[in-house]
């Protein structure tokens, strides 16, 4: 900081300075040896270690939705799929064609999606849904 200072050699205090230590020492995971095997196990693995024994009540949730995005992709994948497969089975002609479509409803997710599937429906979107 002062190696360009003119004639400045050391820079000191007069006061007594000591070391701040600034670990955590109200958790165990800095010390427990089974703890850091545990976690990086759960990371090596991509999985969520709140996911089986969660630490918070948000913990769970978060891990869920992380869980659900990842498997959004795959559902699409079966849409294309199975629309391909009925379109080959049953041939339209112009007029008409078949779509085969996969409801992203959860266990986890019921709720909040068959509220906002009635927010819908009062706005005059689609009743099938709900």
């Amino acid at each position: 900081m002062l190696k360009r200072a003119i004639g400045v050699d050391v820079m000191t205090t007069f006061a007594d300075v000591d070391v701040a230590d600034l670990a955590d020492k109200n958790t165990t995971a800095t010390r427990d040896e089974l703890e850091k095997v545990e976690r990086t196990v759960y990371n090596e693995a991509g999985v969520s270690q709140n996911l089986f024994n969660s630490n918070s009540n948000l913990a769970l949730e978060k891990a869920s939705a992380v869980d659900e995005a990842s498997i959004r992709d795959l559902i699409f994948e079966f849409d294309e799929l199975f629309t391909r497969i009925l379109n080959n089975k049953f041939p339209g002609n112009k007029k008409w064609c078949l779509h085969f479509n996969m409801l992203e409803t959860t266990i986890n997710n019921y709720k909040e999606l068959s509220k906002l599937y009635k927010e819908h429906t009062q706005l005059g979107f689609s009743k099938v849904l709900p």
